[in-house]
């Protein structure tokens, strides 16, 4: 009997360049005055150095900066590695970083299964509004709760 099998799937990154992911980065400032470093994309072995240099530039500019990981089609051990220097770097120049996950299951995940989600300051979504406060974010929730606080229903 001979056992058949199938590689599993790769993600693909939403965008290539010949054989490279590419990832790009956008920033908007938000009302509390923090800095949103927006990054869309891959983030993997090739594209985890412009993370990194992204986050140390806007670090420069700001005491206050949120990345949101909601762009980010898949994030790799090379991206999560990227993002915990940023966070050592960060946090002893007495900066803050926070990270946003927003409807990224392959960042989400990936901060999930390594242990990182508990590594860092995640937040689920950024709030709304110019009358946010500097610490009004919120947090991930649990997976037995939906995002309007009630208990999820398992059939």
């Amino acid at each position: 009997m001979e056992d058949e099998t199938r590689p599993l799937p790769s993600p693909e990154p939403a965008e290539q360049l010949g054989d490279h992911p590419v990832l790009r980065f956008e920033t908007s400032r938000h009302p509390s005055g923090a800095t949103v470093l927006h990054a869309i994309g891959a983030v993997d072995d090739d594209t985890s150095p412009d993370l990194w240099g992204e986050l140390g530039i806007w670090s420069e500019e700001s005491s206050d900066l949120i990345l949101d990981l909601s762009g980010v089609d898949f994030l790799g051990t090379a991206g999560l590695t990227s993002l915990l220097e940023a966070r050592d770097v960060i946090g002893a120049e007495g900066k803050r970083l926070r990270v946003v996950c927003g409807s990224s299951r392959p960042a989400r995940r990936a901060l999930q299964v390594t242990g990182a989600m508990e590594l860092f300051d995640v937040q689920d979504r950024l709030p709304e509004g110019a009358a946010a406060s500097r610490d009004v974010l919120f947090g991930v929730p649990d997976p037995d709760v939906r995002l309007d606080g009630r208990p999820r229903v398992h059939e």
